[in-house]
């Protein structure tokens, strides 16, 4: 039944075994949108994701009855005659067979179980499935604000294909063309991750890490994975297999011809040697070229330089400016939520646009699709942890203030991100300056690896006099160099090669996190602040006041900023009370 007169539209990720979430729309808007992670605490959640769906029909006030449609972003049907083509392929040992036949099954069949449970859930919805990498398609195209687009989707896998080019139109996609298991780009850079020694979900280790070598390794990556104009991409087998292919180890995917042309792998913990570092360079730079080759193929085929980019691959900003600096799109829109979470907002988008034939597109020009907190429930839960807080009559400035004083804060504002990028909702804020604050930040507050970098929050006006970026970068999904002359001036979030991953603040999109950032230009002449996600190494980002405190007093942060209240650690409040009377702070 409608909700109203508007239909009431919930896409859900949950077949895919990761990054499960919800997104709502009702009517013309989208209302919600939120990853189970953020909800249940567990990394990369893949469970169905009961909390995610809770939350949006809850946070829009609609009943379970009241939903028309539940759209779960996999198909239990999608390429299934090339799924079970495994069963022909090579190896006819019996737990090669076995794993093969477990594998098919729990596709199969448990896509199924998930759409029992939400038909449970939601008795009167019409349930329907969709085609992962349609679903991640539709996430980008239909969010941007492009009439017609070329749109590309690379990721791991989605029920049998590993990425997609496509045509959007209007209200409509249309594939051009997919690749197959077992070629998957996703797979490679997933297989060098885990061989250089990182955890599944780490590829951004990889990524930062490329910045300290060389790519000397590349003559023997282009033998690896190349463009392929019929099927996208080729992988070479002999490389890299998905593990129901061969004997390769599962969740290793690689052969031994890996390890004979690169050595042996790199033991989590052993010292990363230079070695390491040039392979990481070698794999980033081939990805880079093959990126190019196929979004040029892709404005041939579509005859339109607007560019729509999704599916977990395209979260690799490096490859992305590459595309950018390159080709030089009209237009580039990359979905913030380019993980599977984004799955579930494709798929609400499609059924809205392919289902019900609705052409008015939503707007979607901003992240801030998750929970928020008023500064009354802020307040109260201050208080259920024994806090003391102080309301700040002008939180924007005196945080600028104490950034600039050396500060390292934890910054808690308004409705969570969506997607797997701090934006200035849920953010740990520091002065970018001091190079020395990239160690205290990594050291004493995420405790990481040294050689991850930070990224810029830099107001949209400015940002094209410290950045080789001309058009906005709002979801900081393109890494562009730092201006020669800049570089020295912001050194905490300029990386070993001379490049950032800048996020551009409008006043539109976050005018409080905007005003934040202007009040330090104003203090320093320095347009932007060191931004990191409110989270500790191996946790998700924080979501609820009760996570941003017990963050704060497990970590080496000096304030936390809640809404319009301050609190310090120091059971001595003199300091904070100094604030107050320089600032105009008045105690809660």
């Amino acid at each position: 039944m409608a909700y109203g007169k508007e239909k009431v539209i919930l896409g859900i990720n949950c077949s895919s075994g990761h990054d499960s979430s919800a997104a709502l729309i009702v009517g013309n808007k989208l209302v919600a949108a939120i990853e189970e992670e953020r909800l249940t605490r567990i990394k990369h959640d893949g469970g169905f994701p009961y909390e995610s769906i809770k939350f949006c029909l809850e946070y829009a006030g609609v009943s379970n009855e009241s939903v028309d449609c539940a759209i779960v972003g996999w198909t239990p049907y999608g390429n299934l005659l090339k799924r079970l083509g495994i069963l022909y392929f090579d190896s006819l040992k019996p737990q090669v067979i076995r794993r093969k036949i477990n594998f098919l099954r729990d596709l199969y069949f448990g896509t199924l179980d998930d759409g029992k449970i939400v038909q449970t859930l939601l008795p009167k919805a019409r349930l329907e499935f969709v085609e992962h990498h349609l679903a991640h398609a539709a996430s980008a195209f239909f969010a941007s604000p492009f009439e017609r687009a070329g749109i590309l989707s690379i990721d791991g896998r989605g029920e049998w294909s590993t990425g997609l080019l496509g045509v959007g139109e209007g209200s409509r996609i249309r594939k051009l063309s997919e690749s197959f298991l077992p070629e998957s780009l996703g797979m490679v850079f997933d297989a060098f991750t885990l061989y250089l020694g990182f955890g599944i979900f780490d590829e951004y280790k990889v990524m930062g890490l490329a910045s300290y070598g060389e790519p000397k390794y590349l003559d023997q990556m282009r033998k690896i994975f190349r463009f392929d104009p019929d099927s996208i991409f080729h992988v070479n087998t002999d490389y890299n297999q998905y593990y129901l292919y061969s004997d390769c180890k599962e969740g290793h995917n690689w052969t031994s011809l890996v390890e004979k042309t690169f050595g042996p792998p790199r033991r989590k913990g052993e010292n990363i040697t230079r070695v390491h570092m040039d392979i990481a360079s070698s794999l980033q730079a081939r990805l880079n070229e093959v990126g190019v080759e196929i979004v040029r193929h892709l404005f041939d085929l579509t005859a339109t330089r607007n560019l729509c980019l999704s599916g977990g691959v395209c979260l690799n900003g490096v490859m992305n400016y590459q595309i950018y600096r390159e080709l030089s799109p009209e237009n580039i829109f990359i979905q913030p939520a380019s993980n599977d979470g984004g799955v579930s907002l494709g798929a609400a988008l499609l059924a809205r646009h392919h289902i019900y034939g609705i052409e008015k597109r939503i707007e979607f020009d901003h992240a801030y699709w998750g929970s928020g907190y008023s500064d009354e429930e802020i307040e109260r839960e201050l208080k259920n942890s024994g806090l003391t807080g102080y309301r700040l009559e002008n939180a924007p400035e005196t945080v600028a203030k104490l950034l600039a004083d050396g500060a390292i804060i934890g910054w808690f504002q308004g409705r969570s991100e969506f997607g797997p990028r701090a934006l200035g909702s849920r953010s740990i804020l520091a002065d970018p300056r001091p190079a020395e604050n990239k160690d205290i930040v990594n050291a004493r507050i995420k405790f990481r690896e040294e050689f991850r970098p930070f990224a810029p929050s830099v107001m949209e006006e400015h940002a094209g006099e410290w950045f080789e970026l001309d058009i906005p970068s709002p979801y900081m999904l393109l890494i562009p160099k730092v201006r020669k002359e800049k570089r020295s001036s912001i050194q905490a979030v300029t990386h070993v090669d001379g490049t950032a991953r800048p996020q551009t603040v409008s006043a539109s999109a976050n005018p409080k996190y905007h005003a934040m950032i202007e009040s330090f230009y104003k203090l320093t002449g320095c347009p932007m602040v060191l931004n990191t996600s409110f989270n500790v190494k191996g946790e998700p980002i924080v979501n609820s006041p009760t996570d941003a405190i017990r963050c704060f007093f497990t970590t080496g942060l000096d304030y936390l900023v809640l809404g319009d209240f301050i609190v310090s650690k120091k059971t001595n409040y003199d300091e904070i009370a100094a604030i107050a009377q320089a600032d105009s702070l008045k105690a809660n």
